[in-house]
């Protein structure tokens, strides 16, 4: 069988007998003029190849013998082929860093800049340059709405432009990146990055598709709405930069030991001392896990073990042979809505994808000893919606030769972010992994944050989105990261839309009333593994299990469930799940749980029983490690509820500063109870049904505590009924019932969440966070500085106190905003005071001396003397800033508090 094709794609295309073959029946399909075989994957069959005949290509179903496989070391020589290599092991060392990837290099040559040199050690298992550990895009640069990833994405661009400046190669060239849109709504998303990448300092701008052809004459732009240029920025060789920041360490007296395999970390009273190697045994004070796609396995080497939420996709790189008239600096191309990129490299192109459905790969969870042995089988099938991609995007692909085409496997974090920060398990702990095969991009910026963060003692930023202890141990199950990987890859090139969430890997974690919110409506998001209703569609149908999401940034459609939740919390009653809050029991024999929440707490818990307190707690700048609420159960028990997402952090941050002599006892609750809010002026009616307490304002005031048999109920400005979960669908129906002739609705997150930005109430991880003192944000009168007791971050709040603060947190109204057509400020925004940025929107206004770059003293008086712009997506509305709630009109008054100005006339 012959067939006659204008195609030469795959005229060097080297097959493995055991593994490939062309389907007998070809599927030939059209992308752009001319035709792409589409490769079929049959194990144990016959493999047929492609063979020339002058420009005619025929199908020969002849057996042919096979070219021998891809050679594991592709182009350069390993890191001891160019520099001396330590043979032997140190005895003893500060800081022993696994792996010599990226992350693991680029922290060694931080550390020996930072005069640490001769007392870290860096191991890897195999030899170091070898092409699976270093393989990556190159990709410098790029555009993110977190500040703290934009951070790090700014500091591995200016790492490698220094490197380049002192006469280093790296590979680095200033060739711009490309971001391509083909629908509004990418278009919107690249809008809200450049306005506030500009307001950061990258410079950015917006093409339309005649402009996109004028950067880059080489690619289709037909079906495009247009794209986001960022001139500086560029591209290195991975490979180079390696090697250089290896060398560059080795020369200042780093230990560098290759062929070294971790086999144990061996730890006294919750600290690392040292490590057992195939070369012998190091004694350390700090020990670093950058072992990448290792990561995960590396964590299972301590008892207990470090648990580290990563899984392993398979990953492709295409690399062409080198292509007639491609320019050397043709910009890097992001192509997110067809799931790929590509780059100029060594003449030909570099592509490749991160796929909308991925392919996990050691499945099994067993992974291989060496590095080489990452590489997968090329899987023609899996590749083939992302070759077509390629193929139209860039036509002149059609006529190039593959070099080779690598199948790596790449470990993936649960959530598509990277994973950084000291470990929950261990004090000198740290890990770098989830580099979700963008090492240049993240690699080296991380690798100098961490740097910093171990020299001295504290995190140069903060960064919870990527801290891993965002984490619960639920989240380090494999089946949970198997299923989950299968969706990841692909959120890296998704929108990233409002309150994005995952649709694999749900129903972990559930309230007991779950079926019934179900069966009400529920939408849910997830939190900390629990769902949680995001609203209620009343339709009064049941449906199987439904996950929220937002694919706009203009009105959601959503909004119109939202809106009746809301105004019942404002006009009737609401009734919300909280069960998903953290919650603690903190108690001791003595007082010492007094004195030690004391010590911990800004605020003053020395409270009767059964009050309820709101504190931070502090660290040694003033910042919030945790916001909670403090029940005092009994003269010495009290009940902690924090933060959904502080679970892990919180109690790790109180198990870092409690006794260590086991005097004070912390135990998470929070699968043992189920917590029940009602919010609204008819709450009170309702609750009084169903209980005997006297409700009233004089018997149960402001933040106290009540206790029954079945649920205890604490009143802070909404009433909260905690019951242990066997009692939880018994309380639920009674109030269900109660609520009922009051016009009670189930409402979820996202009325919780206007409601709370229409109160300015800060929310630690999107307005608090440990930067954050509570003088910025307001909250100076829940921070006693003249109690007698000298609280962790009392001396930095007294000193910012009298010197004043250098930001305020402020409350913004759009003015000119048409909540119907224009997209919404979903968070995250530029605010603009007379034309100057000052603060990302709900946010933090501050005053930057525009000639000398010093944050001077913010005042009230200056906040409220400018004029502001909220730019969202590109547009700047007019808006007025308060440091105070506004004043809204309501049609039932709570005329028996005159408290909450939201909810007052």
């Amino acid at each position: 069988m012959n067939i006659n094709m204008n195609f030469n794609m795959f005229k060097k295309l080297k097959l493995k007998r055991q593994f490939l073959s062309l389907n007998k029946s070809l599927n030939l399909s059209k992308v752009g003029a001319p035709t792409v075989l589409n490769f079929r994957i049959r194990k144990g069959s016959t493999c047929s190849y492609l063979h020339t005949s002058s420009q005619n290509y025929s199908l020969s179903n002849e057996k042919q013998d096979v070219i021998p496989p891809i050679p594991t070391h592709s182009y350069a020589p390993y890191a001891c082929d160019l520099f001396p290599i330590d043979k032997d092991l140190p005895k003893k060392v500060k800081v022993v860093i696994c792996g010599g990837g990226i992350f693991g290099t680029s922290l060694a040559y931080h550390l020996a800049n930072m005069g640490w040199a001769e007392d870290t050690l860096l191991i890897e298992q195999g030899k170091l340059g070898g092409p699976t550990s270093w393989r990556g895009s190159g990709f410098l640069g790029g555009v993110k709405l977190s500040k703290p990833e934009m951070d790090i994405l700014r500091s591995s661009l200016s790492l490698v432009q220094a490197l380049d400046k002192e006469g280093h190669d790296v590979g680095w060239k200033k060739c711009g990146s490309l971001h391509l849109a083909r629908t509004a709504n990418r278009l919107t998303h690249f809008r809200r990055m450049k306005a506030i990448a500009e307001a950061r300092g990258t410079e950015c701008f917006m093409l339309n598709p005649s402009e996109i052809e004028s950067k880059c004459n080489v690619i289709n732009t037909s079906d495009l709405e247009g794209a986001l240029w960022v001139p500086n920025d560029g591209v290195c060789d991975l490979y180079k930069l390696c090697l250089t920041l290896l060398r560059e360490s080795h020369l200042k007296g780093t230990h560098i030991v290759e062929d070294c395999t971790l086999h144990r970390i061996i730890n006294q009273e919750q600290k690392i001392v040292a490590v057992q190697t195939s070369k012998g045994l190091v004694e350390c004070d700090i020990f670093v896990n950058a072992g990448g796609t290792w990561s995960r396995k590396v964590g299972q080497m301590s008892e207990p073990f470090v648990k580290v939420p990563i899984h392993p996709a398979e990953h492709y790189y295409l690399y062409t042979q080198p292509l007639e008239g491609i320019d050397f600096v043709m910009p890097a191309i992001r192509d997110p809505d067809g799931f790929i990129y590509m780059r100029e490299y060594n003449g030909g192109v570099l592509a490749g994808t991160f796929e909308k459905i991925a392919k996990p790969a050691f499945e099994d969870g067993i992974l291989p000893d060496k590095w080489h042995l990452r590489e997968q089988p090329v899987d023609w099938d899996q590749f083939h919606p992302a070759l077509q991609e390629l193929l139209h995007r860039a036509p002149f692909l059609h006529s190039a030769l593959i070099n080779q085409l690598h199948n790596s496997a790449d470990g993936f974090s649960p959530d598509s972010r990277w994973i950084v920060g000291q470990v929950p398990e261990y004090k000198n702990y740290f890990v770098a992994a989830g580099m979700r095969s963008g090492g240049s991009n993240a690699g080296t910026g991380i690798g100098k944050m961490v740097a910093e963060w171990i020299v001295n003692d504290y995190p140069p930023m903060d960064a919870y989105e990527l801290d891993i202890l965002r984490f619960l141990p639920a989240h380090n199950n494999r089946k949970f990261l198997r299923d989950r990987v299968v969706e990841v890859p692909g959120i890296h090139y998704s929108n990233e839309y409002p309150f994005m969430d995952f649709n694999t890997g749900r129903c972990i974690r559930m309230s007991p009333m779950f079926p019934k919110l179900k069966a009400a409506g529920g939408v849910f998001n997830q939190v900390m593994g629990y769902e949680r209703p995001s609203y209620f569609i009343t339709d009064g149908v049941e449906a199987p299990f439904r996950a929220a999401s937002t694919p706009t940034w203009t009105k959601p459609s959503w909004f119109g469930y939202t809106a009746r939740e809301y105004l019942a919390c404002r006009e009737t009653c609401g009734l919300l799940d909280y069960s998903s809050f953290a919650k603690f029991d903190i108690w001791s024999r003595g007082e010492e749980v007094v004195n030690s929440l004391q010590n911990l707490c800004s605020n003053d818990v020395d409270i009767p029983v059964g009050g309820i307190c709101h504190s931070g707690m502090q660290n040694i700048k003033g910042g919030y490690e945790n916001d909670c609420s403090l029940a005092r159960i009994s003269p010495n028990h009290y009940m902690m509820i924090a933060p959904s997402i502080q679970q892990t952090r919180c109690l790790t941050w109180l198990r870092r500063n409690l006794p260590s002599d086991g005097s004070v006892i912390i135990s998470d609750v929070t699968s043992k109870y189920t917590a029940i809010c009602l919010m609204g002026p008819k709450a009170r009616d309702i609750l009084s049904e169903i209980t005997s307490f006297d409700l009233s304002p004089k018997a149960f005031p402001f933040l106290l505590l009540q206790r029954n048999r079945y649920w205890s109920c604490k009143w802070n400005s909404r009433y909260e009924l905690n019951s242990y979960r066997r009692y939880a669908l018994h309380v639920y129906d009674n109030l269900i019932e109660a609520g009922e002739k009051h016009g009670m609705l189930h409402a979820g997150y996202y009325a919780m969440r206007s409601l709370r930005v229409e109160k300015f109430y800060a929310f630690w991880g999107q307005d608090l966070d440990s930067s954050t003192t509570p003088l910025e944000c307001g909250r100076v009168f829940r921070t006693k500085l003249d109690k007698n007791i000298d609280f962790l971050g009392r001396a930095a709040l007294e000193k910012q106190k009298k010197e004043g603060v250098k930001r305020l947190y402020v409350h913004l109204t759009l003015e000119d905003h048409d909540p119907e057509i224009d997209p919404w400020p979903f968070g995250g925004e530029p605010i603009y005071r007379n034309g100057k940025f000052v603060g990302v929107c709900l946010g933090f206004i501050r005053n930057v001396n525009s000639e000398t770059g010093i944050h001077e003293i913010v005042t009230p008086e200056y906040v409220m003397d400018g004029y502001y712009e909220v730019d969202v997506a590109g547009i700047k509305h007019a808006a007025n800033a308060s440091l105070r709630s506004p004043n809204l009109p309501s049609k039932f008054p709570d005329i028996t508090r005159d408290r909450y100005m939201a909810t007052r006339t």
